[in-house]
């Protein structure tokens, strides 16, 4: 993969996740602010593989910044969130959703009045890693995502629904952003739809185990909708335990694919 692929990509990346970010500035839309953190993640999926070739100097440290602004940015996201999880399973009662709404309020306020130094910083940092871009072969894109996937596939093995499931997660998100830069350089089979399951599988279930432990520290009444969520809990474990077995040949056993289902 030539540097001026990857340059290319970075800029259209970063002009994605910088338009988004303006836009919650000025409109405090929740929408914008989730694709300005689904960019930030791409991005740094993206420096992630890059620094896996063993630079110097990690592109990820000159990424601090914006992954500064993208903190900020979970403090709100996270209480919206949570006002959902309240309405959705039925426990906004009491000072809870009034407690996360005063949150994402105050959050917002305060992220807005230090919009232009985000973007002053978000700029700096641009422009210190796209010089420092260099070039990726597709044997190292190759052996990248053949070790992650079986590192992956040995954290499945035994499964644990712990920290370790969501990092698994991460892991395999990271391969999915990257995927439609690099597929053309992959030889090895890359199952995108299994993996894409999977991880929405595991993000159900840390979802919902979020959800029973707000319950549990507002000490909400609710206990039907409470039943109604361990049942969920069981069965999205459930769904995992099968998805699971065996991942790493689920992972790379691929169906051909028009060019433009993947463009």
């Amino acid at each position: 993969m030539k540097s001026r692929e990857e340059r290319k990509y970075f800029d259209k990346e970063w002009k994605t996740m910088k338009a988004a970010l303006t836009a919650f500035i000025e409109n405090g839309e929740q929408e914008n602010l989730h694709r300005f953190r689904v960019q930030v993640k791409k991005l740094r999926a993206f420096l992630i593989l890059l620094d896996s070739l063993g630079v110097d100097i990690p592109l990820l440290k000159h990424f601090k910044p914006v992954r500064l602004v993208f903190k900020q940015a979970g403090e709100i996201r996270n209480a919206y969130i949570n006002v959902k999880i309240g309405k959705d399973h039925q426990f906004n009662t009491g000072s809870f959703v009034a407690e996360q709404q005063l949150l994402m309020k105050n959050g917002t306020e305060t992220f807005k009045s230090n919009g232009d130094k985000n973007l002053k910083a978000i700029k700096f940092a641009h422009k210190a890693i796209k010089g420092k871009i260099k070039p990726v072969s597709n044997l190292h894109i190759n052996l990248f995502y053949q070790a992650q996937l079986k590192q992956i596939a040995a954290s499945l093995a035994p499964l644990q629904f712990d920290e370790s499931l969501h990092n698994a997660r991460k892991r395999i998100k990271i391969l999915i952003y990257n995927y439609k830069l690099v597929y053309k350089g992959l030889e090895a089979g890359f199952n995108e739809p299994y993996l894409d399951g999977v991880q929405k599988s595991i993000g159900d279930w840390h979802d919902t185990v979020l959800a029973i432990d707000l319950f549990s520290l507002y000490e909400v009444h609710n206990q039907t909708a409470f039943a109604n969520l361990k049942n969920q809990l069981e069965k999205i474990k459930s769904n995992i335990i099968a998805s699971t077995v065996d991942f790493y040949n689920q992972a790379t056993t691929t169906v051909e694919l028009a060019v433009e289902q993947l463009s």
